[in-house]
């Protein structure tokens, strides 16, 4: 396949320049390695011990050379020193880094829009969100898309999501509403999780994915129900997954998942393995309505409220999840204070239908 995701980390660093060093030499290898290039790279996430000091340190160490979106994401990685990374990456697709942040990629019938946005000034979580929001709706619509033809997959990062969930929530119900998203006609699959921004006044920041040039026969939002409850229930507004069918591949974009059961309970409260063993039954599950199952997952992010589970939950990690899977184990807490561990993960699978191909 000519789409790649890997993860990269600096385990042996002993300072945070040092780490940013390492992490760009255990780039560069693992793209020759995966025969790409630089080039190829859409977006790197990097998830920093210290995103303020990590933010102003990128450009001189590590300058940006080619169109990709760096996203800056300031939660302490658990499986590296200071720094990881996250990349995905697309051969021979046409690439631009538009003055606001975001990046068009054009592949095959399809274009690709990248987002990133942080609000303008301080103001409370909702205000934000709402800034947030609006900016994506404006972004959109100078390229021709809309929020609820074309979005595909969101992520919302919170700083003291404890304190600041409950006001992001508060404005993408009544943002998604005015845009026609709801129960009755769909959702986006998302992630809402702890993060800080490079901005220190920042509450919440996102970003997104959306796509032109699909049709709705190629859109499934996957529901699980036998084993996940519709997240309108307990008052939030998101797809547990989609799936995307193209010509020559399907994609499955599943976002946070949980120990949650069918009825929107939270499951083995206090009880990190068995929490992480149910979130990944229930990643399966979402998977397996898309036809496709783990061991098409690519790419991997690992949440955990209490960074001192991750040498519990690493076990798991590598016998649960295939072995080739960009993993990337994080400091994350989850929006309800009970849930000590989340996963979102993207997966690529083959198949053939009449629909145009992804490349």
């Amino acid at each position: 396949m000519k789409e790649l995701y890997f993860s990269c980390h600096a385990p042996t660093a002993t300072s945070p320049e040092a780490a940013i060093r390492q992490l760009r030499e255990n780039v560069l290898r693992a793209l020759a390695e995966k025969a790409f290039c630089p080039s190829d790279m859409v977006f790197m996430r990097l998830f920093c011990s210290d995103v303020y000091t990590h933010a102003r340190l990128l450009p001189s160490i590590w300058p940006d050379t080619t169109p990709c979106q760096r996203v800056l994401i300031g939660q302490t990685p658990l499986d590296s020193a200071y720094i990881s990374l996250q990349a995905y990456c697309i051969r021979d697709a046409q690439k631009r880094l538009e003055q606001d942040g975001s990046l068009l990629v054009q592949h095959g019938a399809y274009r690709s829009l990248w987002t990133l946005d942080h609000p303008p000034a301080p103001s409370d979580s909702c205000s934000q969100s709402d800034a947030v929001i609006a900016a994506l709706r404006d972004k959109l619509r100078r390229h021709g898309m809309t929020l609820r033809d074309h979005v595909i997959r969101t992520w919302y990062y919170v700083r003291d999501v404890d304190n600041n969930y409950a006001g992001m929530i508060k404005s993408r119900v009544s943002q998604y509403e005015a845009c026609g998203l709801g129960p009755q006609t769909h959702f986006i699959a998302s992630t809402g999780i702890e993060a800080c921004a490079p901005q220190p006044h920042t509450l919440v920041w996102l970003h997104g994915y959306a796509q032109l040039g699909l049709q709705p026969e190629q859109i499934t939002y996957l529901k699980a129900t036998d084993h996940l409850s519709p997240t309108h229930v307990y008052g939030v507004n998101f797809e547990r997954g989609t799936r995307i069918l193209y010509g020559d591949r399907m994609h499955g974009r599943i976002s946070g998942t949980a120990s949650i059961d069918h009825e929107g309970h939270v499951l083995h409260k206090g009880d990190v393995v068995r929490q992480f063993e149910r979130a990944v039954e229930n990643v399966a599950a979402l998977l397996h309505e898309g036809a496709m199952s783990l061991q098409h997952l690519q790419a991997a992010t690992i949440y955990l409220r209490d960074s001192h589970d991750c040498p519990r939950i690493a076990p798991l990690v590598k016998s649960l999840l295939p072995a080739n899977c960009a993993v990337n184990i994080t400091h994350g807490p989850v929006c309800r204070p009970d849930w000590l561990v989340e996963i979102e993960g993207e997966a690529i699978a083959p198949c053939q239908s009449a629909f145009p191909p992804f490349l």
